[in-house]
């Protein structure tokens, strides 16, 4: 009942929530000049009653029509502080407290509102990506055996033509592009799935140097120099290290692809009081602000010929391991992702 109403209410046209808070706000305003005019017994009536379209506009538009509200508010008060020389020093400080308490009130109701919000919004997209994740697996499903047939039989003819064959060019781009498509749905399934950790204590350093040299061969033909730079003195960590090289390969493999030639990829290792941290720079032209809030999105990608689940699928193993995976940093001199895993305890 209460989800029917918010959708209700969110479809009704700004204005149409704005005019009633002006109309109060000028109502009040006109009756609390001529109040002060002439001194009448009802100004701290009027003063509550300001409260009305405050707590509106706060919980219609957040803090920011809360404080916008508190401004026009506080407008009406100013003949009354400095164009009154005969008001004694108690009056004005009460006509300052009544300002700083709209303040007070609408910052208050502003930033729960906002943070309700926001839930409500992680909310909704936990479902969506619930549900998506079934439709991705049931597609996967369906889609598995065909595509393996296809494959294996575009191989098996590929294989039987003689080397000059006009169409071995066409069954070799079949062939490519089946097994972008089996990838896809591996990954979609992956994501889809329950994530079930084999959790053991090891050292993060020698994972990172094994997904290094994992990486050289294909950053050595992108001209890329990786840098590994490791903490020594680290203490070993509780993980899933197959999970958890998935992560810091996926993340080296898109900096020396995001790289340019000649250019560099870091991996520095470090340890805080409460993480192990994995740091992955590379020297690319960064990605567009617009895109922070999408990066760990199923299926967005910038990248052609990209799945989209590489890093939806490695936030999803961070958060199994109760660990972090963020965008520390990303500009026109390169971005920078970095991994927090806890500490053993």
């Amino acid at each position: 009942m209460l989800k029917r109403l918010r959708h209700r209410w969110r479809i009704i046209p700004t204005w149409v929530k704005v005019v009633p808070i002006v109309l109060l706000v000028a109502t009040l305003s006109a009756i609390h000049q001529n109040d002060s005019a002439h001194a009448s017994i009802f100004a701290p009536t009027i003063h509550r009653l300001f409260f009305i379209p405050l707590f509106l506009a706060s919980l219609l538009f957040g803090l920011r029509g809360g404080l916008i509200c508190a401004v026009v508010i506080s407008l009406n008060f100013i003949p009354e502080y400095f164009g009154n020389n005969q008001l004694s020093m108690a009056t004005h400080l009460d006509t300052a407290m009544e300002v700083l308490i709209y303040f007070v009130a609408a910052i208050i109701t502003g930033l729960f509102v906002d943070r309700e919000r926001r839930e409500a919004d992680r909310r909704k997209q936990a479902e969506n990506l619930a549900l998506l994740g079934q439709a991705a697996a049931a597609v996967a499903h369906e889609l598995k055996t065909p595509l393996v047939a296809i494959g294996g039989f575009a191989q098996q003819i590929n294989r039987d033509l003689e080397p000059d064959h006009p169409h071995r060019e066409k069954l070799r781009i079949i062939v490519d592009q089946v097994a972008h498509m089996e990838q896809l749905l591996r990954e979609m399934l992956e994501y889809s799935r329950p994530m079930e950790l084999r959790l053991l204590v090891q050292p993060l350093n020698e994972l990172v140097a094994e997904v290094v040299a994992l990486c050289a061969v294909t950053a050595k033909e992108a001209e890329v120099s990786l840098v590994q730079q490791s903490d020594p003195s680290m203490d070993s960590s509780s993980m899933d290290g197959a999970r958890m090289k998935q992560v810091i390969l996926n993340l080296v493999q898109n900096a020396v692809q995001a790289s340019p030639r000649g250019g560099k990829v870091w991996v520095i290792t470090r340890q805080t009081q409460e993480y192990v941290e994995v740091e992955v720079a590379d020297q690319g032209p960064g990605i567009p602000r617009e895109n922070w809030d999408k990066l760990f999105f199923p299926f967005f990608t910038t990248k052609r010929g990209g799945t989209g689940l590489g890093l939806a699928i490695s936030h999803k193993i961070m958060e199994s391991h109760g660990g972090i995976l963020e965008l520390a940093k990303s500009n026109e001199n390169g971005t920078t992702f970095r991994v927090q895993l806890p500490l053993k305890s």
